[in-house]
């Protein structure tokens, strides 16, 4: 396989800690590696200049938002109808993310020649900003991958369901790309049909040595059987309600160590509990020695088989066994046994070599290989 030059466009980036600006960090910098030439295209952060010279990449400037936030910090009435105003500019035109539309195509047209261009989302509107240049003729790479870490139109974790109309930037950007990524076979199934041919499996992806210090850190022999949860909270969805209403009936000496932006589900077990404990979100490398010094580490599944949530990588990484929940059979006895220091029932990774990032990379580059050979052919 030869040396290309790549385009990577996305919105999140190194030093943002998400699951989209890991995908991104993680292929841009093993790209490098394997001697391509690499251009990633995102909002500036001045920590990303030292990273962009230890791995010879350059870096491009997709501008920052200028549509705010609407602001769901006040209480009351006020909040409600904040909270109201938010969600309906969310359904009706994807606000605020609906401004990346512009900003991408705009920022692409500036760009020079690449042999490849791999977009990232979420936010899907950087696939619709890659189709509006690609449409106007000023797409600046020869293949164009769409990389997906979740579905957009075919989501299942969501309250609400998305409005038909963004079926139409839905397709352009599915016409348009030469082939579209997505992490889990499952997700498959959460777009139109007539695209599933495009589709091609290629998961999220870890560079292991990175991680080998992990492996000297372990629990407390103290007593107290600690456990933990990093990562988004969804009502209905990916919701931990029955599980802390099945911890705080127990008696067991425990803590249990949550970490995420959406703490509103737990905070109030928390207040009566002290066994529960709310943590502000931490770096990457912090949370996962955090979690790396956890007796287990808890896992609550996304509804349906589209979206497999990165973390359960994460935690393979980290070395604790898996405590895998599901809300509609919440296991009681294996509860029983993970407090009582028994993991037989622990969830097994398979095929983790799947994930070592030089493999992605790998899958990512005879992908290119293939849509480009394709190219040639027309």
């Amino acid at each position: 396989m030869r040396k290309k030059k790549y385009l990577i466009v996305s919105r999140s980036f190194y030093p943002a800690n998400s699951p989209r600006a890991n995908r991104t960090t993680e292929l841009a910098k093993e790209l490098c590696r394997q001697g391509h030439t690499v251009t990633v295209l995102t909002p500036h952060h001045p920590e990303q200049d030292a990273l962009a010279a230890e791995y010879g990449m350059a870096m491009a400037d997709l501008g920052q938002d200028l549509w705010p936030e609407v602001p769901i910090s006040f209480r009351g009435k006020q909040n409600m109808m904040l909270r109201a105003i938010r969600r309906a500019l969310l359904l009706a035109i994807d606000y605020p993310s609906i401004q990346l539309l512009w900003r991408t195509a705009r920022a692409l047209e500036r760009l020079p020649r690449h042999d490849v261009l791999i977009s990232i989302a979420a936010p899907h509107p950087v696939h619709w900003g890659v189709a509006r240049a690609q449409r106007r003729g000023r797409l600046p790479a020869d293949v164009w991958l769409a990389d997906c870490g979740d579905p957009y139109m075919g989501r299942e974790n969501d309250s609400f369901s998305v409005m038909p109309h963004f079926s139409f930037p839905e397709k352009a950007f599915c016409r348009g790309a030469d082939a579209i990524t997505v992490p889990v076979e499952g997700a498959r199934d959460a777009y139109y049909p007539e695209f599933r041919s495009k589709i091609h499996v290629i998961p999220q992806g870890f560079r292991f040595a990175d991680y080998e210090h992990l492996k000297m850190i372990t629990p407390l022999q103290d007593g107290v059987v600690r456990f933990a949860y990093a990562g988004l909270f969804i009502p209905g969805r990916r919701d931990p309600t029955r599980f802390l209403q099945e911890l705080a009936e127990r008696k067991e000496v425990f803590e249990f160590h949550v970490f995420t932006t959406s703490p509103m589900l737990v905070e109030p077990f928390a207040k009566r509990d002290p066994r529960i404990i709310v943590r502000d979100v931490l770096p990457r490398r912090r949370v996962m020695e955090e979690l790396a010094s956890m007796d287990f580490v808890v896992n609550f599944e996304n509804v349906g088989a589209r979206q497999t949530p990165s973390k359960l990588i994460d935690y393979w990484l980290c070395g604790r066994p898996i405590l895998n929940l599901r809300d509609h059979d919440l296991p009681t006895e294996v509860i029983h046994q993970f407090l009582a220091g028994r993991y037989d029932a622990a969830l097994q990774i398979d095929r983790p070599e799947r994930y070592d990032i030089s493999n992605v990379v790998c899958q990512f580059d005879r992908l290119a290989d293939e849509s480009l050979a394709r190219g040639l052919q027309r």
